[in-house]
């Protein structure tokens, strides 16, 4: 009779334990000063752009922003931790000394790219500007390039 309860406390016992769940990765954050800000401009449309901003907490936001100022699109998601960790190891590392040739293209570009660091305009990519950063700074707006082309809502 003993044995028979004990085996019934221990299969009551088994049967109501459940499994440990798995650690779940703490949300992004999607809200702060941002790491990085790349603003697509159409000439003559400011402030409307496409903005892409990426977070400290490797949240990233993508909005359409209308000539009025006024937000038209507004998505936002999580990137990759180790990419971010990357990028911002490559942020620190960049001069931002822009070289400009002596001679270059006179077409007239219709966009430019705005890039912005901890709030600040650090490169501004035009076609045919002529204008080149140094290695650092252009291995960091490459690894920027990297992470937003991997964006998905």
């Amino acid at each position: 009779m003993k044995l028979a309860l004990a085996c019934l406390m221990l299969a009551t016992a088994t049967a109501s334990a459940t499994p440990a769940e798995p650690a779940k990765k703490p949300a992004c954050a999607s809200t702060g000063a941002p790491v990085v800000e790349i603003k697509l401009v159409q000439l003559g449309s400011e402030p409307a752009g496409h903005v892409t901003k990426i977070f400290k907490g490797d949240g990233w936001r993508v909005q359409d922003i209308d000539k009025a100022g006024k937000v038209s699109d507004d998505k936002q998601g999580c990137a990759d931790s180790a990419d971010v960790k990357d990028l911002r190891a490559k942020l620190d590392k960049a001069k931002w000394k822009i070289t400009t040739a002596r001679n270059h293209c006179m077409a007239m570009a219709t966009t430019s790219t705005e890039y912005r660091v901890k709030g600040k305009l650090v490169w501004t990519e035009r076609m045919c500007s002529g204008q080149t950063l140094d290695t650092d700074s252009a291995a960091a707006i490459d690894a920027v390039k990297a992470i937003v082309a991997k964006l998905t809502p």
